[in-house]
């Protein structure tokens, strides 16, 4: 993880997109999934993805099948398809 964490380390976020993505990334331990967080912040509201985040940090580790990302993954495609049906008239 060590190799991951020192190749992002000098990504300087050029908006608050890639700011929320990199704070995802970091709260995650998932530096490889920065391209994805980047395509959330830009389609989902901030709002909905620190929610998904705060329930995602309040799972225990021994609840997690895989990561702490590939579940925050899972709920924000959950979540933003929910959103995005109810809001569709």
């Amino acid at each position: 993880m060590n190799s991951n964490h020192n190749k992002f380390k000098d990504f300087i976020p050029r908006n608050r997109e890639e700011l929320l993505a990199l704070d995802l990334a970091e709260s995650l331990n998932d530096y490889e999934g920065i391209a994805l967080y980047i395509s959330y912040s830009r389609k989902y509201p901030e709002s909905l993805l620190r929610r998904v985040l705060s329930e995602v940090k309040e799972i225990p580790d021994e609840k997690i099948k895989k990561s702490r990302g590939a579940l925050f993954n899972h709920l924000v495609m959950r979540y933003g398809q929910e959103n995005y049906n109810s809001h569709r008239d």
